[in-house]
């Protein structure tokens, strides 16, 4: 099969003393529960370059500032149709100075206008996204995530996309070769054993090698056959994918797994 250049990934960086190394991140915070470790928030603002919180993502850091274990985390802006901001929280932030933008479109979601301000085409510096949020809760909500991942996630070329939820972090694998460091353990806390390549847009052929159950010219799709709860062998995981796919990996904290 046709393939793309081999991408590289290095999704714990998130959590490195050096995260530079390899690409700067922003990050979006969704209206979804923060339910980590407030130390761990702590050093994926602490890395990042700009914060961006989607309208009542500025309620769920606020929360977690008062929170007894908080941090004094900030955003850069609040952008939305602020539907969802609570008053206390509004007010709370303008003390603190930062920009609240009311967006009226009711053709794109809180989600997309953070997305756009932070990949504006005037910006041609490339810039990862890290957007904190879970899908759990409603179905549907959660489906719109992983919409929005495949639909932001074109390309490269403006930068890579992570949702980062309060199980694991998830990305999409363009159809091509991917290398994905897969063991990568920072103060105690790292990524798991446990992977999911999960074809939701359309079906694909997969060929994988590092995982317990590798395959080869696999075609995998929904209804059909699904590589979910594989774990990992080695440091480096690699995937061909004749299609887009996601690509999904469960967090290791201070070296418990979810079994």
């Amino acid at each position: 099969m046709a393939l793309l250049e081999e991408t590289t990934w290095h999704p714990a960086d998130l959590f490195s003393d050096n995260p530079g190394a390899h690409k700067e991140y922003a990050l979006v915070v969704l209206n979804q529960p923060m339910e980590l470790l407030p130390s761990l928030y702590a050093k994926i603002w602490g890395n990042a370059v700009r914060k961006v919180a989607a309208d009542g993502g500025a309620n769920r850091v606020q929360d977690l500032n008062l929170s007894s274990e908080g941090h004094d985390l900030g955003v850069d802006l609040i952008i939305g149709d602020l539907d969802s901001i609570i008053p206390a929280s509004r007010q709370y932030w303008h003390e603190k100075g930062v920009d609240i933008v009311h967006d009226s479109d009711q053709y794109s979601t809180d989600f997309t206008k953070a997305v756009n301000n932070i990949w504006a085409p005037e910006k041609s510096k490339p810039m990862n996204i890290v957007a904190i949020g879970g899908i759990g809760g409603r179905v549907d909500q959660g489906v719109s995530i992983l919409h929005h991942l495949y639909m932001f996630q074109k390309n490269y070329e403006s930068g890579k996309m992570f949702l980062l939820s309060n199980e694991g972090i998830t990305f999409v694998l363009r159809s091509g070769k991917h290398k994905i460091k897969a063991r990568e353990n920072f103060m105690g806390f790292g990524l798991g054993k446990h992977v999911g390549i999960l074809p939701l847009k359309e079906p694909s052929v997969i060929t994988t090698t590092g995982l317990e159950w590798d395959v080869t010219d696999w075609k995998t799709e929904v209804g059909g056959q699904m590589s979910t709860s594989n774990h990992v062998q080695e440091d480096w995981v690699t995937v061909e994918t004749t299609k887009d796919v996601l690509f999904t990996i469960d967090f290791n904290i201070d070296g418990h797994n979810n079994s």
